[in-house]
C-alpha cells in the first residue's frame, strides 16, 4: 500500500486541525511502511496504534470543540462518525489480542480509507461553515 502524502487538498482550512490531520496521517504512513505490518504480533504495529488512537480521541475533541463552539449544524453527525471509528477501533484491539492473522493488513487498509474520506468528504463539510464564521 501507498503512504499517502499531504496536499492542500486535505486542508480544512482551520490551522489547528491541519497540523492534527498532518499528524495523524504521518502516524498512518509509518503504519503504512513499517515492514511489520504483516506481523500479527508486531510490537511495532501496537505502538503506533495506540498513539494514533490517543491522538485521534484528541483530535476528535478538538475537532468537536470547536464545532460546538461555533454552533455548527451537523455536529451530531460528524459526531456518530467518530464514535463509529472508535468502535471499530475497539474491534480491531479485540481482533489483535486475539491473535486473529488478517488484522494487520485488513487495519492499515481500514485507516487509510477511513481517514482518506473522513478528512476528504466529512471534515470538507465543514471548511466553508469555518470559513465563514473566521475559524483560521
Amino acid at each position: 500500500m501507498e503512504t499517502i502524502q499531504w496536499s492542500e487538498e486535505f486542508s480544512v482550512g482551520v490551522e489547528k486541525l491541519d497540523q492534527q490531520h498532518r499528524q495523524i496521517i504521518g502516524m498512518l504512513n509509518r503504519l503504512i511502511s513499517t515492514p511489520e505490518a504483516q506481523d500479527t504480533h508486531s510490537e511495532t504495529i501496537s505502538d503506533i496504534l495506540t498513539a494514533m488512537t490517543r491522538y485521534s480521541l484528541e483530535h476528535f475533541k478538538t475537532e468537536e470543540g470547536l464545532m460546538k463552539a461555533h454552533g455548527y449544524p451537523e455536529l451530531e453527525e460528524h459526531r456518530q462518525e467518530h464514535i463509529a471509528y472508535r468502535k471499530k477501533a475497539i474491534d480491531f484491539s479485540t481482533a489483535t489480542s486475539l491473535g486473529v492473522e488478517s488484522v494487520p493488513q485488513i487495519l492499515v487498509s481500514y485507516l487509510s480509507e477511513w481517514w482518506t474520506h473522513h478528512i476528504l468528504d466529512e471534515d470538507m463539510k465543514y471548511k466553508p461553515f469555518f470559513a465563514k464564521k473566521g475559524v483560521g
